[in-house]
């Protein structure tokens, strides 16, 4: 299903990314994971145009998702991005993203953050939709 895909996952939960690691995994992607900004930027720069999309908490303790956006597009222009975060803001910070943002609210289902992967990739144009 995510097959081919190579996913960038950051958050400062190291359990989080692990639980989003194995999910993923499971769905056919290959994914990398880093516990901050600092952990993204040296992946990025190990894997030049090489992340198809980055799954990024709004908030890390050493920067925020944004900035994970820019340095995942500065290496991959054509990645995706998708923010999740638990924060009882995140409503206002989408409205900041702009529409076209995909965004997962935590704590999320193994089942749903699978879905709105797909559903991000259908969005893009990267994959037809399912019949």
């Amino acid at each position: 299903m995510l097959e081919h895909l190579r996913i960038l996952v950051v958050d400062d939960e190291p359990d989080l990314c692990e639980i989003v690691r194995r999910v993923l995994s499971r769905a056919g992607a290959e994914v990398l994971t880093a516990s901050g900004l600092a952990g993204a930027e040296r992946l990025c720069a190990e894997h030049p145009k090489g992340i198809d999309l980055a799954i990024t908490d709004l908030k890390l303790d050493d920067g925020s998702g944004v900035q994970v956006a820019g340095t995942v597009r500065a290496t991959c222009p054509d990645a995706m991005i998708m923010y999740m975060s638990g924060l009882p803001y995140f409503d206002a910070a989408v409205v900041e993203l702009g529409p076209e943002a995909s965004v997962i609210a935590k704590p999320f289902r193994a089942t749903e953050l699978v879905d709105m992967v797909r559903l991000a990739l259908v969005r893009a144009g990267r994959v037809a939709p399912e019949r």
